[in-house]
């Protein structure tokens, strides 16, 4: 018996190494191709520089018209109705490089809603919309109900996202929570399982949901799987397209990272989270497809975040959302309505799936539906964020709120993801605090979840964090809830979060080392670029 143990054992530890090995590889493939696309955008800046040099020297006039025109371009963006934070950035970079910022900016720095990518987004955005529309009898319904709330409402149907009744929703407070009930759903499909992540990862989970996936194509379900190119650059093999496919799975990465270089569409990701299953259910929130979503391993300490499922008519939203990303990227026009719900299910409360994206630029859904949930609150107003990183008038808003005497109360994460970004979030603590909001930290670890409610009647949930990029850069969705039961548990959860997280104290905040807050002054300066 003693050998055959000594020989079990060695297998066991054989294979952790080759999986192990594996592992190894597959982040040296993706750090070679981010080091490959890092170097030509480090090429860009060199030939713009050697550009700058030549002509600062052999061509004075065209130097000297090139700082006109660096002067001119201060002067629309000052002009232009964009974000502030984006405006201070360029101007200081034109004001400080003249010639070179100019051409950096008309490179990199202008809106790339009029780009031959974004159009194409557009139309394909515009084409699935009017596949949506507003059954009037329950946008009357709902203004009977909910009258106050009926200038957001009012908004959203106005954006393209209709106002759904019949549907019902379940929390999940935890990730694991989540994908347990999301398994299930996925193994009694009969059509389809549309899954669209920015995230996603080899390991325990995926290994379960892949099994599930392979399983349903081999049964005739149709198996989509979309995920952002960058957003899993180090996380799934070189073979991962080419595999899913020889099992039946249909497969696309998003925005590939190789591609669109010349003007940085590299940065515009899809940051989307949509599970949709025959139509008739519909998964989103802030969890990725990877291990640390699910606590399957500490990578952050105890990774706090929550989803929601819809059930009924507000999917169909949701499984157009997806589709339109899909054909953005495969360039193929989909057939919307063979994917509609064929159930019937009576819910209570109203849903308003809504998305956006960076080719709305700078018209942008989903900044203007947090700050419409902070204005509108008549007793309080929770944020559940991993990032703080907003601008004046998302600041002004919830400093605004708190002064007149809404209890307004944020949790961001005590343990970050990225240093970098976390001392732009808590550089905004000092105002805030100032104003009368109440900061917390998730002391446990970090927290991931992407919501705000208020006043017990209304709430946004989904993949929207409170940043620049999510409100300007990324393909983001969420959803609208009003008047809804499960707005109760989210409450409950939130409140439960406050008492294991610790508030931030303003004297202490004040008294931070003077060298933290030159770095914070500093690293704010380019907050639309972290």
């Amino acid at each position: 018996m003693l050998p055959l143990a000594k020989s079990e054992a060695y297998g066991i530890l054989i294979g952790k190494v080759n999986e192990m090995t594996t592992k190894a590889e597959k982040k040296v493939a993706g750090m070679m191709r981010i080091i490959i696309v890092g170097l030509a955008v480090l090429a860009q800046l060199f030939l713009l520089a050697l550009v700058v040099v030549r002509l600062k020297y052999n061509a004075v006039y065209i130097y000297f018209l090139l700082e006109i025109l660096g002067l001119f371009a201060i002067l629309f963006l000052i002009d232009k109705n964009r974000d502030s934070s984006y405006t201070m950035l360029w101007v200081v970079v034109i004001l400080v490089l003249p010639v070179f910022g100019y051409l950096l900016y008309i490179l990199w720095g202008r809106a790339v809603t009029k780009g031959r990518r974004s159009l194409s987004i557009q139309k394909t955005l515009a084409r699935g919309t009017e596949f949506l529309e507003q059954n009037p009898q329950v946008q009357a319904e709902f203004e009977e109900i909910h009258l106050w709330r009926k200038r957001i409402a009012e908004f959203l149907i106005r954006e393209g996202f209709p106002l759904y009744n019949n549907t019902k929703c379940e929390y999940f407070p935890l990730g694991e929570l989540q994908f347990e009930q999301m398994l299930l759903d996925m193994e009694k499909a009969e059509r389809f399982i549309f899954l669209e992540y920015f995230i996603l990862s080899e390991g325990q989970l995926w290994d379960r949901i892949h099994e599930v996936l392979k399983k349903k194509a081999a049964q005739g379900v149709e198996v989509r799987v979309l995920f952002d190119d960058f957003g899993s650059i180090i996380t799934v093999p070189n073979n991962f397209i080419q595999q899913l496919r020889s099992e039946g799975i249909q497969v696309k990465a998003f925005n590939p990272v190789h591609k669109y270089i010349s003007r940085l569409y590299i940065n515009y990701r899809n940051h989307q989270k949509i599970v949709v299953i025959d139509g008739n259910i519909g998964y989103t929130g802030g969890t990725n497809l990877a291990d640390e979503y699910a606590n399957i391993y500490p990578k952050h300490g105890h990774w706090k975040d929550t989803a929601i499922k819809l059930e009924g008519d507000a999917v169909w939203s949701m499984t157009v959302t997806f589709l339109q990303m899909w054909e953005a990227e495969s360039g193929i026009q989909e057939e919307y309505l063979n994917y509609r719900p064929n159930i019937s299910i009576t819910g209570d409360g109203f849903y308003q799936p809504f998305s956006d994206g960076p080719v709305n630029n700078p018209h942008n859904p989903a900044e203007t539906m947090y700050r419409q949930v902070i204005s509108n609150a008549k007793e309080y107003v929770y944020i559940t964020t991993p990032y703080l990183v907003i601008n004046d008038s998302m600041m002004d808003a919830l400093c605004t709120a708190a002064m007149g005497g809404i209890d307004v109360r944020i949790i961001t994460p005590k343990i970050w993801d990225h240093w970098y970004v976390h001392m732009v979030t808590s550089s905004n603590y000092g105002r805030l605090i100032r104003a009368g909001v109440r900061i917390y930290e998730y002391t446990p670890g970090y927290i991931h979840a992407k919501t705000i409610i208020s006043d017990d009647d209304q709430g946004i949930t989904g993949s929207i964090n409170m940043d620049y990029r999510s409100f300007y850069l990324h393909f983001e969705n969420g959803v609208w809830i009003c008047g809804a039961s499960v707005l109760e548990k989210i409450k409950e959860d939130i409140v439960a979060t406050f008492e294991v997280s610790e508030e931030i104290d303003l004297q202490e905040w004040e008294n931070r080392p003077w060298w933290v807050k030159f770095l914070q002054a500093l690293l704010r300066l380019f907050a639309p670029l972290l």
